[in-house]
């Protein structure tokens, strides 16, 4: 990232901390990480009844998540 400056104390010094993910402003220390790579978003809301189908059967509406294919 280049250009980009703190919305708290407007330094542009920042680097990316690797083993965390996510960046931080060196001379005040905010920091921010991008949503896709946070590691929550591996796991999975899907229905494990009906796999995301929303359906128990052909015709059938799942119960567990009432059709739509997530919890």
């Amino acid at each position: 990232m280049t250009n980009e400056t703190c919305p708290r104390c407007d330094c542009t010094t920042l680097k990316y901390q690797e083993n965390y993910g996510y960046w931080e402003f060196l001379d005040c220390g905010h920091v921010w990480a991008l949503d896709a790579d946070d590691p929550d978003y591996d796991e999975s809301n899907m229905c494990p009844v009906c796999l995301g189908s929303g359906k128990s059967s052909l015709i059938e509406e799942c119960p567990i998540c009432e059709g739509s294919g997530n919890l």
